[in-house]
């Protein structure tokens, strides 16, 4: 009777049921946090803004009196970028959420032991 209860074979059979429960609700949470936001930017353009007055008049000297010179008006863009739909994990700059667990655990930040863990699956860390 002894021997039954302290089978090896029991023990990773009880531990890999154990850790699948576990892993079902992570895997989600996981899932849910390493979808990347999108950065939304909005690019105006303006037209050309054309000197007025004596901007005008010495602009026109100057084109007159030189050689291979010439006047271009350019659109005037103007760029607004809405970051508000990024990942926390997007903002300080990481590509993907494992890059970004990888560089908390070497670095000893708090709270991603468990991820670290699930991310390269090892099954040695106990997950609570």
């Amino acid at each position: 009777m002894g021997k039954k209860e302290r089978s090896n074979i029991v023990r990773i059979g009880k531990t890999i049921r154990a850790n699948k429960k576990k892993f079902t609700t992570t895997l989600k949470n996981y899932s849910r946090e390493s979808i990347p936001g999108e950065l939304i930017t909005i690019v105006r353009e303006y037209p050309a803004v054309v000197p007025t007055g004596s901007e005008f008049e010495l602009l026109q000297d100057v084109l007159s009196s030189t050689d291979n010179v010439y006047y271009k008006p350019r659109r005037r863009r103007e760029y607004q970028v809405d970051s508000s739909n990024l990942q926390h994990w997007q903002v300080l700059g990481f590509q993907h959420y494992a890059d970004y667990v990888g560089y908390s655990q070497t670095n000893g930040l708090s709270g991603h032991t468990a991820d670290f863990d699930f991310i390269f699956h090892d099954e040695k860390e106990t997950h609570d």
